[in-house]
């Protein structure tokens, strides 16, 4: 393993990929198609840093804008992502000069400096992300603010998730593969979700401190992306490995000549001497705008917008670099010259990488839902035949899905799930093979009365928000997956974003089952209020359980088992609903179910949007030798998905403005629950911690070298 490029930042990456383009709703330069395929060349111009006040390090607004006009004055084509990567696989051709604009940091300098001056000119533009545009931060750009350059022409793309150096890297290596592969799965998995899930696509990857290894090339393909770059200088041709491809780092005006230099070498000082011009002539290239910043953007920057005004005050191109000798001290001083740049380490290529061949995941040509049917009128749906032979009970396993809110367009939380992320999963279902049954199915094999396939998959979504109905129910009809709703009834009809008692009816009538989620969704904080042995206690647990089950079953007509909100539960709540008439209740612990699973404490995967890694866990059952063919499966499902039920993939990433939510609001992120194991039953083995191998490096702000 080497040094692929030099220094900088690191930022964000995950699980999941892609194919709809963030570009397809920003402004993109029009690209002629040139009758001329060769010798096409694009130079990757990649900005680390910019100054947006005074004695700031950095491209000013002034030097950026007097590039950008520097390329359209000389008929240099910006292209948008999709034309890099459509030319690169030899779909399209490119005028015979073309670049690619990057931006390595997503911070508030891009937002005010750079993103002014590309949107003015109309040119398309890369920005990599890492993990802390999805938290609160002072300094870089929040999710909001990444909408805003999307729209402004950008695509969003990734540097890892916490920007590790390059040193967090050769220890996950020197730990050994299952190191390795988690460090991968979180620093490039995990960002390609979040950023899929939240801008609809995540093609592009730029090397944190452009350190590449053989292990990260190849997860790169295996979560999806398409393209990755480095540090190394010079132009990108269609020879160039995708994953390893080339870019010029611009921190002075010299940079910027040799890119966009497609001429000799020895034109550099032409090229650097019209753009100096253009900056002497002492007119401002772009009017100054005020640019509309989060608060914590004012808090850091309190001269803002009078530091932006500033920075298109045209200063004279600055005198060549003067080292003088002092004799005296035998070191260089820079008395009355500009300062002298830090030296930039030179880097090579890494030798031998190449692009990986992913062999193709065998996808099923089996359906994965079995004949439904009603065994008595008004009861559960049962499967009449299965896609797959069923097995002895002891062979089949059991991944319990839970879900909760669907959007699009909403931002995504543990919650609430893209839908085109939810169609993809369940694109995966039916690729892998797996079989997905109904909860009577289920219910009557845990319980010793029939037997199921090998692999089995039942899907549960929790609360009764009304996007089960508009964006889930669609994709799962359209499938012909069956499910469980678990609703609590005073949610059902009411204001805001419930699900209506026709809407449930509907569902039902299309595979659907009904269970009970509690009456009023109580916290466990709210339990804990209580004194069990209170005349209070006792009244609340009758109404949060056997009474929430009697008031589904006389709504719906059937409800039979019964779902803890958070998954907390105690021993007078298990024998609440035995003494009820309920042999089966849910948590939210994760774990495979097999036939030796405790009735009234089944285990679920809580699957968040936030998070890819749970539904890989909860859909891989080969354990650790099936993580990384999981991880790919996944991402060639989704052009799949897409294609079999294109609805569910549209407006991806158009966030709306987030709305309030109804109470009581569907339950917070589970923690770890403790589970209730009576004395005479073995304690379960606690779940494995994710990433428990590798210390997370923590978040380093370096200035960008000049």
């Amino acid at each position: 393993m080497r040094m692929y490029g030099s220094c900088l930042a690191v930022l964000c990456s995950a699980l999941l990929p892609l194919t709809l383009s963030a570009q397809d709703s920003a402004p993109t330069a029009q690209v002629e198609q040139s009758a001329v395929e060769e010798p096409t060349r694009v130079a990757v111009l990649g900005y680390a840093s910019f100054a947006d006040s005074v004695g700031m390090s950095g491209i000013t607004r002034t030097a950026f804008a007097a590039q950008m006009t520097y390329l359209k004055e000389q008929g240099i084509t910006p292209i948008s992502l999709k034309q890099f990567i459509d030319w690169h696989k030899g779909r399209i051709t490119l005028p015979p000069q073309a670049v690619l604009i990057t931006i390595e940091e997503a911070d508030m300098a891009a937002y005010s400096v750079a993103m002014p001056v590309l949107k003015e000119m109309g040119f398309p533009f890369v920005v990599f992300a890492d993990g802390r545009c999805f938290q609160d931060s002072a300094t870089y750009l929040s999710v909001a603010e990444l909408q805003n350059m999307r729209r402004a022409g950008a695509t969003i793309g990734s540097r890892s998730m916490t920007r590790p150096l390059s040193c967090d890297w050769v220890y996950a290596a020197e730990c050994g593969p299952e190191a390795s592969m988690k460090m991968a799965e979180r620093e490039l998995g995990l960002s390609a979700q979040r950023i899929t899930s939240t801008f609809g696509s995540c093609d592009a990857f730029a090397y944190p401190r452009g350190y590449a290894d053989a292990n990260m090339v190849e997860n790169l393909a295996i979560y999806g992306y398409k393209a990755a770059f480095g540090r190394v200088p010079g132009k990108v041709g269609r020879e160039t490995p995708s994953y390893m491809l080339n870019r010029y780092m611009i921190r002075e005006m010299k940079d910027f000549a040799t890119a966009v230099n497609f001429g000799a070498p020895e034109d550099d000082s032409r090229v650097l001497q019209q753009i100096r011009e253009a900056v002497a002539k002492n007119e401002p290239l772009i009017q100054p705008i005020t640019v509309k910043s989060s608060e914590n953007a004012s808090a850091c920057f309190p001269s803002f917008v009078e530091n932006a005004a500033a920075g298109d005050a045209i200063q004279p191109p600055m005198p060549p670099v003067v080292s003088v000798l002092n004799e005296e001290s035998s070191a260089f001083t820079t008395d009355g010259v500009a300062p002298i740049p830090a030296p930039v380490v030179e880097e090579t290529p890494v030798a031998g990488l190449v692009d990986p061949v992913l062999q193709p995941r065998p996808v099923s040509d089996m359906p994965a839902a079995g004949t439904l049917m009603h065994r008595t009128v008004g009861g559960d749906w049962v499967t009449r035949e299965f896609p797959r032979p069923a097995v002895p009970r002891e062979q089949t396993r059991v991944a319990v899905l839970c879900y909760h809110d669907f959007s699009n367009t909403r931002p995504v939380t543990e919650m609430c799930m893209r839908t085109a992320e939810f169609c993809q999963q369940m694109q995966y279902i039916k690729d892998a093979g797996l079989t997905v049954i109904t909860m009577q199915d289920f219910r009557e094999w845990l319980l010793g009365d029939r037997r199921l396939p090998e692999r089995c998959v039942l899907i549960t979504i929790d609360d009764g928000w009304r996007s089960v109905y508009t964006e889930a129910f669609p994709v799962l009809k359209a499938y012909g997956y069956p499910f469980t709703l678990y609703l609590y009834t005073d949610f059902i009809g009411s204001k805001g974003k419930a699900m209506s008692p026709e809407m449930i009816r509907e569902m039902m009538a299309c595979g659907a089952t009904i269970g009970s989620h509690s009456a009023s969704h109580l916290y466990p904080s709210k339990w804990k209020a209580l004194q069990p042995e209170s005349p209070e206690y006792a009244e609340q647990l009758q109404r949060e359980l056997p009474d929430s089950v009697t008031a589904l079953q006389q709504m719906f007509g059937n409800c039979s088992t019964y779902c803890y909100p958070g998954g907390y539960h105690t021993q007078p709540m298990l024998d609440c609903l035995k003494a009820n008439g309920i042999d089966m209740a849910f948590t939210v612990v994760e774990r495979k179910v097999s036939m030796l699973e405790n009735p009234m404490l089944v285990h679920r995967y809580v699957v968040f949007g936030t998070d890819p890694r749970i539904f890989r866990r909860a859909v891989n059952f080969d354990d650790v030798a099936g993580v990384k063919p999981t991880a790919q499966g996944i991402t060639e499902a989704r052009e799949r998905a897409m294609a079999f039920f294109p609805k569910a993939f549209e407006n991806v990433g158009n966030l709306e403005e987030p709305e309030p939510e109804p109470e009581p609001a569907s339950e917070p992120v589970p923690a770890p629950v403790q589970e209730h194991v009576p004395a005479s039953e073995p304690r379960p083995a606690t779940p494995t911690p994710v990433l428990d191998d590798i210390p997370e490096p923590e978040y380093t702000t370096l200035p960008a070298c000049n």
